[in-house]
């Protein structure tokens, strides 16, 4: 597709090649909005993991990188086609200097949407939203400070908190970061708890690519009992923050509470290695999920999600969640593992 330049402005905007990684890299490490989602690598993430193409826009003034926008386009029979930006995480929204350029970028996304024939693009910010785009605002990132006074933090935790982690190291259950050579292990954990929310699971494929693609910046938690994984926790690191990007647990054990070990540990952890805030992940605003976190003493972040849909109506979640999809959610959760485990890839990777 051909780059277009505002008569305004004067500043350019192009599709990135593999030639502009260092300088997007460079540009998305300075950036005071800049999330781990906008890193170049998660275009090669999504592109093997998925099979989907992508659309790395670029604004650049005299040869200098003035703002970025990452997109994927998702389409199926099922679920319709559209472009997002960035699909399975919780950020990737548009970086630029300035309104203009930011709002130039958009403009190109949404000739992008299209001239692909899609029907919808969405744009998942992170904290401030500054454009007139209809916003979604029910999403959160649950997030708290870390220090790196471990027993400080654990003193001050509630009662009730340390209480259940006690419990848990109590039966003899431990957890520790295990890296990459815990894939396997996490996986299972994680398929068996995806299907038993109803929800198809990603391909471990995904997840192998993530600590290729970032082998100093993850980290997997794993959580035992008698030796046996019972729960764990796939970690993101950026800049200054962690991010608990995946977390999982067998639902069998849930009542020793190795949720609440699991949560610790990943605090402990980030405090030990220096980080000043770790992020619990994205929650449903007012969900079970949402308030557990909030016993973390979380403060919570906005993720805004701004949607252009092409005939201008409300934009449709497409989310397992959907109400459109409750019986498929029940029906699911009635497959066999192996069956989800296979088929489940398929099905989620035309979904945002």
């Amino acid at each position: 597709m051909p780059s277009a330049v505002t008569e305004q402005n004067k500043f350019e905007i192009f599709l990135a090649g593999p030639e502009t990684q260092v300088l997007w890299d460079s540009y998305v490490l300075q950036h005071g909005w800049a999330t781990h989602c906008h890193r170049w690598a998660w275009k090669t993430v999504i592109e093997n993991a998925f099979q989907i193409p992508t659309y790395y826009l670029v604004a650049s003034e005299r040869g200098k990188v003035t703002g970025v926008l990452p997109l994927a386009w998702q389409k199926s029979l099922l679920f319709g086609s559209f472009i997002t930006s960035l699909p399975f995480l919780n950020a990737g929204g548009p970086l630029a200097d300035s309104i203009e350029i930011e709002q130039a970028l958009v403009d190109r996304a949404v000739e992008i949407t299209k001239e692909s024939g899609a029907a919808r693009l969405q744009l998942r910010y992170r904290g401030e939203y500054r454009l007139g785009l209809p916003v979604s605002t029910h999403k959160v990132a649950a997030v708290r400070e870390v220090s790196q006074d471990t027993e400080a933090m654990w003193k001050a935790l509630n009662s009730n908190n340390r209480r259940k982690v006690n419990k848990a190291t109590k039966t003899g259950m431990t957890a520790a970061a295990e890296g990459a050579a815990a894939l396997d292990l996490f996986y299972e954990i994680f398929a068996d708890n995806m299907r038993n929310l109803g929800t198809p699971v990603y391909a471990k494929k995904l997840f192998a690519e993530v600590l290729r693609a970032f082998p100093q910046d993850t980290e997997i938690i794993v959580v035992r009992l008698e030796g046996k994984p019972i729960a764990a926790a796939f970690l993101i690191s950026f800049r200054d923050g962690m991010e608990a990007t995946w977390m999982c647990s067998d639902w069998r054990y849930l009542q020793l509470q190795p949720n609440m070990l699991l949560y610790w540990t990943i605090l402990r952890i980030a405090g030990e290695r220096g980080f000043g805030w770790l992020d619990f992940g994205r929650s449903t605003r007012d969900s079970g999920t949402h308030k557990f976190k909030q016993l973390w003493d979380t403060v919570d972040v906005p993720l805004p999600w701004a949607s252009w849909t092409k005939n201008g109506e409300a934009a449709t979640e497409l989310s397992p969640a959907n109400p459109k999809f409750q019986f498929a959610t029940w029906a699911w959760k009635k497959l066999p593992l192996p069956l989800t485990k296979c088929i489940g890839p398929h099905i989620v990777r035309n979904l945002p």
